[in-house]
């Protein structure tokens, strides 16, 4: 099956927004202050770069999957050796987005410690993606932009009025190299252009397809950029201290003194698109683990990662910030080699008459 131009965009819509404006404003703040909008925009620029770089490989090698390449590059053990080390990383990575997402729905919509279990269900939505792949994926994501598109646009209705701008002055006063040190601890939550590498070879070419999907990153990067913004015009020097952006955005909202906290729907829409965020790199790390070995049994790969992923969060629930510490001093080397060096190296390779495209976009 094939993944549509619609698709692809929806996705991007959907997840680069979502995955970064929970905790991430926070840690932009804390090491940036006023110029956490800044950070935030490097690393999107880096990952603008990444996916001009991915459209490149599609269209030289168009028809084929990342796998195919390499395989007629390289060889098949080559290309079975990158696919299970992507399957690694998307394991991996799939963990620090999990644990934010559960601290986020703890402190949000529980007034007391709810118990490990409550956040089972999401591995039960996690083990069904996994089982049915990217194209499942891709189709719920057409659904979900429009309830993660509705959350962004009511919390900043309800943010605007307590928006102060002077609070992003002086700009640039920040050193240089904190707000570096601010971008380089923020890129563990970036590199989703990376999925679209892992689409090739199942993307239904269409007309204006590179122009459609710049055009849908840049408008979640707008809309994260703006957020980061908003989050500092807010709260000014205290944003550090501010732990869900999201959340404590719109608290000061006149409306809700008068009607209460409808503010939480917001809340409740985000957390149903965030499922789908979650999941992607479960899907992803299932999708390479079967092209690694050769096999196409979903289940029992579904089903381990899934098992590792619920009891590491059952093991270290409370300890968010140890993990987000390790992650940092120990995965973003590697993120960095494997997201944006590894998939540059890929337009290197020779297009010979075996992995030549398959047809013209």
């Amino acid at each position: 099956m094939t993944i549509t131009k619609k698709q692809i965009c929806l996705l991007f819509m959907t997840v680069i927004p979502s995955t970064k404006l929970l905790i991430l404003p926070t840690v932009y703040a804390h090491y940036a202050a006023q110029d956490a909008w800044l950070a935030g925009a490097i690393n999107l620029i880096l990952d603008a770069m990444l996916l001009v770089v991915l459209l490149a490989v599609i269209k030289k090698f168009n028809g084929k999957t990342f796998f195919e390449v390499l395989e007629l590059s390289l060889g098949k053990w080559v290309a079975r050796a990158v696919y299970m080390l992507y399957a690694v990383y998307f394991a991996i990575s799939a963990v620090l987005p999990v644990f934010e997402h559960k601290m986020f729905i703890e402190i949000t919509l529980y007034e007391t410690a709810p118990s490990v279990l409550t956040f089972l269900p999401f591995f039960l939505i996690s083990f069904y993606f996994s089982l049915k792949g990217i194209n499942a994926t891709a189709r719920t994501g057409e659904i979900l932009f429009f309830l993660t598109a509705s959350a962004f646009l009511l919390i900043t209705f309800l943010s605007l009025g307590s928006a102060r701008p002077y609070y992003l002055r002086p700009m640039l006063k920040n050193p240089v190299f904190r707000t570096l040190k601010a971008s380089y601890s923020g890129l563990l939550w970036h590199g989703q252009p990376l999925m679209l590498l892992f689409f090739a070879g199942r993307i239904k070419t269409e007309k204006r397809f590179r122009l459609s999907v710049i055009t849908s990153f840049a408008a979640a990067a707008f809309v994260c950029v703006f957020m980061y913004a908003l989050f500092t015009c807010i709260y000014g020097d205290i944003a550090v201290r501010q732990i869900y952006a999201l959340t404590k955005m719109t608290k000061y909202a006149i409306a809700l003194s008068n009607v209460g906290r409808f503010d939480y729907v917001a809340t409740l829409l985000v957390t149903a698109g965030a499922t789908l965020t979650l999941s992607l790199p479960f899907v992803l790390a299932v999708d390479c683990f079967t092209q690694a070995i050769g096999r196409d049994k979903r289940l029992v790969p579904a089903l381990a990662l899934n098992l590792c992923a619920l009891v590491l969060v059952a093991i270290y629930h409370m300890r968010f910030r140890t993990v987000m510490d390790l992650f940092e001093k120990f995965f973003i080397p590697a993120m960095i080699a494997l997201v944006y060096i590894l998939p540059t190296c890929t337009l290197l390779l020779r297009r010979t008459s075996q992995n030549a495209p398959l047809c013209k976009e």
